[in-house]
């Protein structure tokens, strides 16, 4: 018998909320502004393509739920790229 938990399952998971709660509010910041909105991004973007039906409109679009995950992986990147070229001071 296979005893592996699916992907589908940990996401949905309350345990999976409080680790990202945990990790994006408190062990993530020490690292810095870019480190944050990274791992804000990835979290989003694992809710969103293992839980899809959750963020479709009523019509069955996941529009705005793409275009919210594209605002934070570009938000993410202009971040990063603004810290590693000094432009942000820490």
């Amino acid at each position: 018998m296979n005893k592996t938990i699916p992907f589908k399952k940990a996401v949905d998971h309350p345990y999976f909320g409080l680790v990202c709660f945990v990790a994006l509010c408190f062990v993530l910041p020490r690292y810095g502004a870019a480190a944050t909105m990274l791992g804000c991004a990835v979290v989003l973007t694992v809710c969103v393509s293992i839980n899809p039906g959750r963020f479709r409109r009523r019509s069955g679009s996941l529009t705005a739920a793409v275009t919210l995950v594209v605002a934070m992986w570009a938000a993410a990147a202009v971040l990063a790229l603004l810290s590693l070229t000094g432009w942000l001071t820490p």
